[in-house]
C-alpha cells in the first residue's frame, strides 16, 4: 500500500491533521464547501476534533450543504433531521457548552425548524385547563396514555416531548445547557415550537393523532437557504428542472428568435445580483495569534494533504474552458469564447457567468445514467450542449466552413450561452432521445413479431408498451432499466446503445467512439444526423451502427459506413 493511500484513510488523515500545531488557523481558514468535503472524507462520526475547530459561520455554510437531501435530480431538497441529530452528537463530543453555544449562534428560524423535526412542545398548563374544563372522554384517556409512553422534559410551563427516541438524548443535553447558559433564547425557541406544535395538533385531529406523526413544515427555512445559495451560484432543483423542461417544450423556432433570457434564468440572475450582506471586518491578529498562524510552507503542506485525500482538486486541474480539450479537437463554441476572452473582457465575464449557471443547472436538475452528474461531467455536458446549439445558431450545414475569429466573436455577442444551451438541449431531446425512442419502438414491434418464443414475445411487447407510455409523456429514459429484461433478444450491443441514447442527457454509445474533445456527450450536428441515419435503417439500428455514426469523422482507409458521408 502506498504512503498516500495510507495517509488518506479517514483515521490516518485525522491523525496527520491533528499533528499540526497550526491546525486551528488552517481549519478556520477553509471555505465552508472545502471543510464540508473534508468532514465527509473523514466521516462525520470521526470528525469531532475538526468540527470543534470550525467557526459558526463555517458551520452555517456546512449545514446549508450537508443537512439537505434530494431523492433525485430536479426534486427539491428536504431537511435531513437524522443527519442534524448526528451533528449534535458530534458537537457534544466537545462538550455541552460548546454545542449549546454553537446552536445559540445559529439562525433562530433554522434552530426552531430543526427542533420541531425532533420534538413536540406543548403548554402543560393550557392542556390541563383544556382537559379539566370538559367532561372526561375516551380521547382524554388516550392522550394521557400516549403522554405516559413518551420521553419528555419540562421547562417551566413547556413540556418537550420526543418524537424519536434515537435523537432524544442529544436534544435533551443541548436543551438543558441552553436553559442554563442561554435561558432567554431557549424560552423564545420553546414558545415558537409550542405555537407550531399547537397549530399542527389542531390541523391533525388532536394531540393523540400527532403523537404518532413526524411531519413538520420547513418551507420558510428552505427558501432562506436557497436564497443564500443563489448568491453563491447554486440553482435550486425545482428551478433547474423548470429551465430544462422549458428548453425541451418551447418550440425551437421560438428559442432561435428569442433575444432575452427566459423567465427562469432572469429570476436566477436577479437573485444572484442582489447585494450580499457586508462581510465582517477582518481583525488583525495579535502577536500571540501570529505565533500560531501557519507559514506559507505550512499552508502549502496542509493543502497538499487535502489534495492527497481528494478533498481539494489537483493543483493543475483544468479550467472550465480547458477541461478535456485537445489540440485540433476544440469545440467551435469553446473557440468562440476564447476569442471573446482575448477581445472583450466584459462580454467574456458575462458568458462565463452564464456557463457557470448552466453547469449548476445540470448538477441540480439533470440525471445521467440514473444518477446526478458529477461536476466535471456537468462542465463537459454544458459545453457540448452549447456547441450543438451554437452550430444551429450559426446556420450549420453538412460540411460547414469553419467561421473566422471575427464571425465567431460577433456570434457570441449576438447569442448568449443560455440561448445556445437551450437550442442544444431542445435538439438533444427531440432529435436524439425521442428519435431513438421511436426507432426502438419500431425495432421492438418487429422483434416481437418475429420472436418464436411466445413468452419472450409477450415480454418484448410489455417493454414496448411501457416505452410507448414513457415516450408519450416525454420521458423515455424511464424505460432504460426495462431494456435489461429483453437484452438477450435485443442483443447486448444494441441494448447498451439504446441505454446511452435513451437518457435525459444522452451519451454516445459506450466503447464505440468518442465525440469532440474526447467527450462522451454529443456536441455536433453531424453526430446527430449520422445517428438518425443509422437508427432509421433496421439492419443498422444496433450499437455498432449507432455508435460508429456518433464517432468524429476520420480519414477512412477502407470503405465508408453507409449513411456516414456528407449529404449532397
Amino acid at each position: 500500500m502506498t504512503t498516500i493511500a495510507k495517509s488518506t484513510r479517514p483515521r490516518h488523515l485525522v491523525a496527520r491533521l491533528l499533528e499540526r500545531p497550526d491546525l486551528v488557523h488552517l481549519v478556520q481558514g477553509l471555505a465552508a464547501p472545502v471543510l464540508t468535503r473534508l468532514i465527509r472524507r473523514i466521516g462525520l462520526e470521526d470528525a469531532g476534533e475538526i468540527v470543534a475547530l470550525a467557526t459558526t459561520e463555517q458551520l452555517k455554510g456546512i449545514f446549508d450543504e450537508d443537512l439537505w437531501r434530494s431523492e433525485r435530480p430536479g426534486k427539491d431538497e428536504t431537511f435531513d433531521a437524522d443527519r442534524f441529530a448526528l451533528w449534535l452528537e458530534v458537537m457534544l463530543e466537545a462538550g455541552e457548552a460548546f454545542a449549546a453555544r454553537k446552536i445559540a449562534e445559529l439562525d433562530e428560524d433554522f434552530v426552531t425548524m430543526a427542533l420541531c423535526k425532533h420534538v413536540l412542545v406543548i403548554d402543560v398548563d393550557g392542556l390541563s385547563v383544556q382537559m379539566s374544563s370538559s367532561e372526561r372522554s375516551d380521547d382524554d384517556d388516550l392522550v394521557e396514555k400516549a403522554l405516559e409512553g413518551c420521553q419528555y422534559q419540562e421547562f417551566e410551563e413547556f413540556r418537550v416531548i420526543a418524537k424519536d427516541n434515537r435523537s432524544w438524548d442529544a436534544i435533551l443535553l443541548v436543551l438543558v445547557e441552553l436553559d442554563r447558559e442561554h435561558h432567554a433564547l431557549l424560552r423564545a425557541l420553546l414558545e415558537r415550537c409550542c405555537a407550531i406544535s399547537t397549530e399542527y395538533i389542531e390541523d391533525s385531529g388532536g394531540l393523540y393523532d400527532v403523537l404518532t406523526s413526524e411531519e413538520m413544515l420547513e418551507s420558510d427555512v428552505a427558501a432562506e437557504r436557497e436564497e443564500r445559495r443563489e448568491h453563491e451560484g447554486f440553482v435550486a432543483p425545482s428551478a433547474a428542472l423548470s429551465f430544462l423542461e422549458l428548453s425541451k417544450v418551447t418550440p425551437l423556432d421560438e428559442i432561435l428568435r428569442s433575444r432575452t433570457y427566459d423567465a427562469v434564468t432572469r429570476a436566477h440572475f436577479r437573485a444572484a445580483a442582489r447585494a450580499r450582506p457586508p462581510a465582517a471586518p477582518t481583525r488583525r491578529p495579535t502577536s500571540r495569534e501570529d505565533e500560531g498562524a501557519p507559514t506559507a510552507e505550512g499552508l502549502q503542506s496542509f493543502l497538499e494533504v487535502l489534495r492527497e485525500a481528494d478533498v481539494l482538486p489537483p493543483a493543475t486541474e483544468p479550467r472550465l474552458l480547458e477541461a478535456g480539450a485537445k489540440r485540433g479537437e476544440e469545440l467551435l463554441f469553446t473557440q468562440a469564447i476564447r476569442e471573446v476572452m482575448a477581445r472583450d473582457a466584459e462580454l467574456y465575464g458575462k458568458r462565463l457567468m452564464e456557463l457557470s449557471y448552466l453547469v449548476n443547472v445540470l448538477i441540480s436538475g439533470c440525471s445521467h445514467d440514473g444518477r446526478a452528474l458529477r461536476p466535471f461531467e456537468a462542465v463537459e455536458a454544458a459545453l457540448c450542449t452549447c456547441n450543438l446549439g451554437f452550430e444551429r445558431l450559426l446556420g450549420e450545414r453538412a460540411e460547414p466552413k469553419r467561421p473566422g475569429p471575427d464571425a465567431l466573436v460577433a456570434s457570441v455577442a449576438e447569442h448568449d450561452a443560455v440561448k445556445a444551451f437551450m437550442v442544444g438541449w431542445n435538439l438533444l431531446h427531440h432529435e436524439v432521445v425521442l428519435f431513438a425512442a421511436g426507432a426502438l419502438r419500431k425495432a421492438l414491434a418487429e422483434l416481437a413479431a418475429s420472436q418464436p418464443d411466445a413468452q419472450a414475445a409477450r415480454e418484448i411487447e410489455r417493454v414496448a408498451a411501457g416505452l410507448g407510455a414513457d415516450t408519450d409523456a416525454g420521458k423515455p429514459w424511464r424505460s432504460r432499466g426495462k431494456l435489461d429484461r429483453i437484452a438477450r433478444a435485443l442483443g447486448a450491443e444494441a441494448t447498451s446503445a439504446y441505454r446511452a441514447l435513451l437518457d435525459e442527457l444522452p451519451a454516445l454509445p459506450p466503447g464505440l467512439g468518442q465525440g469532440a474533445r474526447g467527450s462522451r456527450f454529443l456536441s455536433r450536428a453531424a453526430q446527430v444526423r449520422a445517428l438518425q441515419a443509422m437508427l432509421a435503417r433496421p439492419e443498422k439500428s444496433g450499437a455498432k451502427g449507432a455508435a460508429a455514426a456518433a464517432a468524429p469523422a476520420k480519414p477512412r482507409r477502407k470503405r465508408s459506413p453507409t449513411g456516414a458521408g456528407p449529404r449532397k
